[in-house]
């Protein structure tokens, strides 16, 4: 895979601003310097101050079906909007052309009659994908590119699709998933039933809420990012996913145990027609930075949900009165 150079510059205005505020704060006109900073800000970009004078971090714009936004902030949301799609299908990609492309194409195959729209976020790619979707939208309206300036972290990548999507129904589909069917009138049918908050293909179960095993029956408490459907409307009472997840590991499983919050049931669908194809390994972190980020979030997961059992299927309690059942039986 070749992959293309990303270089930024910043401009001599902006570093002539940032100078200039570096020698106000040694003068301790720090009002003014403050001043300054706003607007180095409201230009898109981080100041982080040290000892020898302000660091400069751009801040990402993002384009969306050929719009710019200066800042991925300042990007609308559109959930108070009437749905106007059946369904919206979000797909996050980087550096992975060859399964992205075969995904959409699989989306497009198996529609149907589903109105649907595809929102793929391209974060940061270099291999080209960014050529293949601009390429692909001129005969496919369908099709709706989100791409950030620079690579974003995973809920937020994710959180710009969600607040621009316009389906009624949401699906989450990772891209190395391929439809081999239709899978959307079936997620449909599970989520016309007002008890259902999240469905989807896979489900998992927790006797803790720290240890997670895929199960078999339909009713489970989590169902992971490879195939999560939901209805837009009920981002208003859960919110977006939490943005400290920057790395995919658990912002699926507290985006499903925010929606059980509200008493809502996680149902699997069964059967879906799709083929999971392998992951392409994320390059993008170290083997050691990867572990360091999913133990991050593996807490981050506890300290919101780790002492709610009232969310659990079945606690432990239930556990112990199953197993003294069994016993009185013997």
């Amino acid at each position: 895979m070749t992959t293309r150079p990303i270089r930024h510059s910043i401009p001599p205005e902006i570093l002539a601003l940032s100078h200039e505020r570096d020698q106000l704060r040694r003068r301790g006109q720090y009002a003014r310097a403050d001043e300054l900073k706003q607007q180095l800000e409201e230009a898109g970009y981080a100041v982080k101050d040290n000892p020898r004078g302000a660091h400069l971090v751009i801040l990402p714009s993002v384009d969306i079906d050929d719009k710019t936004y200066r800042l991925t902030r300042l990007v609308p949301s559109r959930l108070d909007e009437k749905a106007t799609r059946d369904f919206s299908i979000i797909i996050l990609a980087t550096n992975t052309q060859d399964q992205t492309r075969r995904c959409i194409e699989s989306v497009l195959r198996h529609a149907g009659d589903a109105d649907l729209e595809i929102l793929l976020v391209d974060n940061a790619s270099q291999d080209g994908l960014d050529l293949w979707a601009d390429a692909s939208r001129y005969n496919e309206p369908r099709l709706r590119l989100v791409r950030p300036s620079r690579r974003l972290g995973t809920a937020e990548a994710y959180n710009l699709a969600l607040k621009q999507s316009l389906g009624r129904d949401i699906v989450l589909l990772s891209s190395h998933i391929e439809l081999t069917g239709d899978i959307f009138t079936p997620l449909a049918s599970t989520l016309s039933d007002p008890d259902v908050g999240i469905t989807g293909a896979q489900g998992w179960v927790t006797a803790d809420l720290r240890h997670f095993e895929e199960s078999e029956e339909q009713e489970v408490e989590v169902i992971d990012l490879q195939c999560l459907a939901f209805r837009r409307s009920r981002l208003k009472e859960t919110g977006l996913f939490d943005e400290h997840y920057r790395y995919p590991h658990y912002m699926d499983i507290d985006f499903n145990f925010a929606m059980r919050d509200l008493g809502l049931e996680t149902c699997v669908t069964s059967d879906l027609p799709l083929k999971r194809h392998e992951e392409i390994e994320e390059t993008y972190y170290s083997d050691d930075e990867r572990s360091r980020l999913s133990k991050r979030n593996f807490y981050r997961f506890l300290n919101k949900w780790g002492e709610r059992d009232d969310l659990l299927l079945y606690d432990e309690e239930d556990e112990d009165e199953e197993d003294d059942d069994e016993e009185g039986e013997e």
